[in-house]
């Protein structure tokens, strides 16, 4: 299914996102899709998903090019995509393959695809060039590994950007600025190679890339300035120091973390984008803890400490998120290599978006 120029019909310019990398991204949860037709909004664009009828997931353009009736009214007939108004009926690779009354069909009768693949309970779609230039990344909490853990999907809704959300993981001081891990000593440090980010799954593909590693030591004479955060992450991996870390990799629209208490493994995450259009964006995902024996109180004990991790960060993050104006800053500190070198190698993967393709750099 090899997509190629998107029509001007299906898109709003002033509504592309700005500055989007090419990569894959989230387009919805795999329980949205059902027998019927879903109405998606995704790169700026109004788009339609249904399911093949061998139950694999489509994402094209939403409107019909006969007469531009919305095809998301329409109905999946034995996997193909029935428009409401005339009945022309479109199969998963966008072909037309039937029109009521003439046995011509246009070649010209077909709908823009965008790559697709539906894994870990979300359908991912690609984005900037008409085939992917990497493979979608692994998450083992999800797929091999996802007997030894058990965890919750979040969404966030924020108008920060793509490229803002993720570099968040990078901008190690924001740690201690905004969720108040005021700290005696930190150690932060991009990664060299993928084998050093292997705790997060098998390799992605070197050009797509990046990852990095955080360590934290608060003592006795540097607490941490929120100690309830700290307390729950000890409380559910026993730990009796007082050190962590965060190993993060990612790829251009998305994330991996492991999050560790004293070496102990605490938290897994993966974390995707959705970009709806310009300042209109949700990060997703998933977050997991390690599994005990059955779903006992510890595992359950766990769980809800990470639940109030997540809320605690979400809650003070996505402020940020929805008050920043992030093309605008240009004075740099000492703690920014991090981000620029973040800033840097995603818009590497600007650069790589195709115009004709439907991207705006």
């Amino acid at each position: 299914m090899l997509p190629r120029k998107i029509s001007a019909q299906a898109a709003r310019p002033d509504a592309v996102p700005v500055g989007l990398a090419a990569s894959w991204y989230v387009g919805m949860s795999s329980g949205q899709l059902g027998r019927n037709p879903v109405a998606v909004r995704l790169f700026g664009r109004d788009l339609v998903a249904w399911r093949d009828r061998t139950g694999r997931p489509v994402i094209a353009e939403r409107f019909c090019p006969h007469q531009g009736a919305s095809l998301a009214l329409g109905k999946v007939v034995d996997g193909e995509l029935r428009c409401p108004f005339h009945g022309w009926r479109f199969e998963g690779s966008g072909k037309c393959v039937r029109i009521p009354g003439s046995d011509r069909i246009p070649t010209t009768a077909r709908l823009e695809t965008y790559p697709v693949q539906e894994r870990y309970g979300f359908v991912w779609v690609w984005y900037g060039t008409p085939e992917p230039l990497f493979a979608l990344p692994d998450f083992p909490p999800r797929g091999a590994d996802r007997d030894r853990y058990i965890g919750f999907r979040y969404a966030d809704r924020t108008i920060g950007t793509a490229r803002q959300l993720l570099e968040n993981a990078f901008d190690y001081f924001h740690f201690e600025a905004l969720h108040g891990l005021s700290l005696d000593s930190t150690e932060f440090r991009m990664l060299k190679d993928q084998s050093e980010a292997a705790d997060n799954g098998s390799p992605i593909e070197t050009d797509a890339w990046l990852g990095s590693w955080f360590e934290g030591v608060a003592t006795p004479g540097h607490p941490v300035r929120d100690p309830y955060r700290w307390l729950v992450a000890k409380s559910a991996t026993f730990a009796a120091g007082d050190s962590f870390e965060v190993l993060v990799d990612g790829w251009p629209g998305g994330q991996r973390f492991t999050g560790y208490v004293d070496g102990k493994v605490f938290y897994k995450v993966l974390l995707a984008i959705v970009p709806i259009e310009e300042r209109r964006t949700t990060q997703v995902g998933w977050m997991v803890t390690p599994r005990g024996s059955g779903i006992g109180l510890r595992t359950l004990f766990n769980l809800f400490m990470l639940f109030g991790q997540y809320r605690g960060g979400s809650t003070q993050d996505l402020p940020v998120y929805n008050n920043t104006e992030a093309e605008t800053g240009t004075l740099r500190a000492w703690h920014d290599n991090g981000l620029l070198r973040f800033r840097k190698y995603y818009q590497s993967w600007v650069d790589r978006v195709d115009p004709a393709f439907g991207g705006r750099p």
